[in-house]
């Protein structure tokens, strides 16, 4: 009799523990390796993304998109101010549960509590964001980087460019100091900024699908510190931007995480689709952000190409001068920046855990997959603009 209660007793052990502790971690593996087998089959991701997540986030979309303030930064706030609340009632039942000798039972229930949490966690996090990081990139699905632009073409679009800015930026808003504003201020463009996204998305079927509101985070010059400028919040289906920063990079933080939050998590392939939709607005204030961020990046291109010879460079810039308007702007973001400063170990260890992150999620470059790819300015400007 007492062999087969220990039997039993053995049997329930082991059922507690499985199901309790080593059945999460195992739910975990399993879709972390779900991830990686996705890494060699992109056209079931991109599947995946273009349907499933759509469904799946559309009604938490809508529901954060009703409310105007971040709820990522009440969450994360809310938290940090009660830890030190929760790790003394957390030592003080540990003591307990020590002194009564139920300190076995104690620890497990706890670990059971957590390692069913970053199941649940993690589990969500896959379905709203970590598979999209497997999907075909979008310069692929644009048949964007296919062609190699000889150096007249190239200066051909960076002509277009100058042109650009020059016209766009005459017409937009600006401030008391002359630097680029929207018109109504910041709390217009977060209301705006679906109805332009959607807009543009015209032109690119790949990028229509769930639009959220951008929320502005309350915090935001803090988060200047680490060099943050947007976060897409996956458990909540929620973007938010850093609205300290000048306009030209508050709109393309807005833009970018929109496009994470329509299925596309690759940063570079945010950042394309950042600049394609910014470019392709109505709305001169956002369209010129996009030519703003287009400059340096067919320039470099046109400098590739020349051989690292700056002197065709010069002479166009001397033929088509930019804007003393552009220049305001430039001039207002490396002031901000240069005001910020924040100590090296601050923006290191920020960058650290970013580069850590992506690298778990398959990213092997980490935060250089940020990079643009390269002559996506050109290929926009001969695929959807000369012809």
């Amino acid at each position: 009799m007492n062999e087969e209660e220990n039997r039993s007793g053995l049997k329930k052990q082991i059922i507690k523990w499985g199901i309790g502790i080593i059945l999460p971690v195992l739910i975990i593996s399993g879709l972390y390796g779900f991830q990686s087998f996705l890494k060699y089959y992109p056209d079931l991701a991109e599947a995946y993304s273009r349907t499933l997540f759509r469904w799946l986030t559309y009604v938490p979309m809508k529901l954060t998109s009703l409310i105007p303030i971040s709820l990522t930064e009440v969450f994360v706030v809310t938290g940090v101010l009660s830890s030190p609340l929760l790790l003394a009632w957390f030592i003080i039942r540990m003591v307990r549960a020590l002194k009564k000798k139920e300190g076995r039972k104690f620890f497990f229930t706890k670990g059971r509590i957590l390692a069913w949490g970053l199941c649940i966690v993690y589990f969500i996090f896959m379905l709203f964001h970590g598979i999209n990081y497997m999907r075909k990139p979008l310069d692929q699905t644009l048949f964007f980087g296919q062609e190699n632009y000889s150096v007249e073409e190239l200066g051909e679009v960076y002509i277009w460019v100058l042109y650009q800015i020059n016209e766009t930026r005459e017409v937009c808003c600006e401030d008391e100091n002359g630097v680029l504003a929207y018109p109504g201020g910041l709390r217009a463009f977060w209301n705006d900024a679906q109805k332009y996204y959607k807009e543009s998305a015209v032109l690119f079927p790949t990028l229509q699908g769930n639009i959220g509101r951008p929320k502005p985070v309350a915090l935001s010059h803090y988060w200047s510190y680490t060099d943050i400028v947007g976060i897409y919040d996956p458990l909540l289906a929620e973007c938010n931007i850093n609205k300290d920063t000048p306009f030209t990079e508050t709109c393309s933080s807005a833009f970018h995480e929109m496009t994470h939050l329509n299925g596309y998590a690759v940063e570079n392939n945010a950042n394309l689709a950042s600049l394609l939709l910014r470019m392709q607005s109505s709305c001169p204030e956002i369209r010129y952000t996009g030519f703003y961020d287009a400059l340096p990046l067919i320039e470099d291109d046109l400098y590739k190409a020349l051989g690292g010879d700056v002197g065709v460079i010069r002479q166009i810039l001397a033929q088509i001068p930019l804007c003393d308007g552009f220049f305001r702007d430039v001039q207002a973001y490396d002031d901000y920046w240069k005001s910020i400063n924040p100590p090296p170990i601050v923006k290191e260890v920020s960058n650290n855990v970013n580069d850590s992150f992506l690298k778990a999620n398959q990213q092997e470059e980490g935060v250089k997959s940020y990079h643009m790819m390269p002559s996506v300015v050109a290929d926009y400007y001969f695929k959807y603009v000369k012809e």
